[in-house]
């Protein structure tokens, strides 16, 4: 399944692990990564320190190609960036902040970058700055909202038009047929997260989180925190306890300082990221399981459709 983008990271399927802060750890990326993507270590939450280690632990798991996310808006992105750097990675997904601040410096040394863009023109910015791809996020997906709200239908499209550069898909594909969907509507590859939350690999979850996106139906999820720090997020008792400090007037740190507080581990309520699709998620399985399912149930949906034209 060659393209630009399984040329671009030396991959063999064009699917990468969306970077899922204090979730998406080295484990679950190579996972990711030996099974024919691209996996990716989150950087939100980590120090220098951390992040390189995690990276080092990455290599004693897999020689396969990987990716680190990086929020340009987290306080330590500098320190971040310089890890790397440092440690050679190959490649870095920057996200909420400009692709100029970072982008030229990556790419000096030697390392191919993502954006992350909500739009048409943030797609054209960051081709602009010199990335490599861009991850084009709908309004579906979970974690960080998009301030535009522009559903996968209508934002892949108009972003593959847009940029002369690989286009990745994300938003609530958790299976094969959001995976053809993305292609049909000119994607180059996905992006995914919520699908790899489910699965063996994902040890960064507490019971809780599990069960709620097992349990999950197409009314799980919610936007939080609109106009502040907008989230998409599994519906339970402490978004609950999100909307009475939203609507008490708090701040922008205070809403993000509490987002933070939440532990991915708890076997109780907490901020659980969560895209639209989770309704699709049935059961645990593997992260080869998942990504076969994306590869050959795609391929027989194209085929049946190609048979009825």
């Amino acid at each position: 399944m060659e393209n630009s983008v399984t040329e671009l990271f030396n991959i063999k399927y064009p699917i990468v692990l969306g970077g899922m802060a204090g979730v998406t750890d080295a484990t679950l990326a190579a996972a990711v990564s030996d099974a024919g993507g691209l996996g990716t270590i989150a950087g939100a939450r980590e120090s220098a320190e951390s992040l390189a280690a995690e990276i080092d632990r990455f290599r004693q798991i897999s020689a396969k190609p990987f990716a680190v996310n990086i929020p340009l808006m987290a306080p330590q992105a500098k320190d971040l960036i310089q890890v790397v750097i440092e440690k050679k990675v190959p490649v870095v997904v920057t996200a909420a902040g400009s692709p100029e601040i970072f982008t030229a410096t990556l790419k000096k040394a030697g390392i191919r970058v993502m954006h992350v863009i909500p739009s048409v023109d943030a797609a054209k910015k960051a081709e602009a700055a010199g990335v490599d791809a861009v991850i084009a996020e709908s309004f579906e997906s979970g974690g960080f909202a998009s301030p535009f709200e522009i559903g996968a239908l209508a934002l892949i499209p108009q972003v593959v038009d847009a940029v002369g550069i690989p286009v990745l898909a994300a938003g609530a594909v958790v299976d094969a047929r959001g995976y053809a969907a993305c292609r049909i509507l000119g994607a180059d590859g996905v992006s995914v997260g919520t699908a790899f939350l489910a699965t063996v690999e994902c040890t960064r979850i507490g019971t809780a989180w599990r069960e709620q996106i097992l349990k999950g139906k197409d009314t799980a999820t919610k936007i939080m925190g609109r106009g502040i720090a907008p989230m998409r997020l599994l519906a339970n008792q402490w978004t609950d306890r999100m909307e009475e400090i939203v609507s008490r007037g708090a701040s922008k740190k205070e809403v993000m300082q509490f987002i933070f507080s939440g532990d991915p581990m708890s076997s109780e309520d907490g901020p659980f990221a969560c895209g639209q699709g989770v309704g699709m998620i049935q059961r645990i399985r593997t992260v080869k399981e998942v990504i076969e399912d994306f590869v050959n149930g795609s391929g027989a949906l194209l085929r049946k459709m190609a048979n009825l034209s």
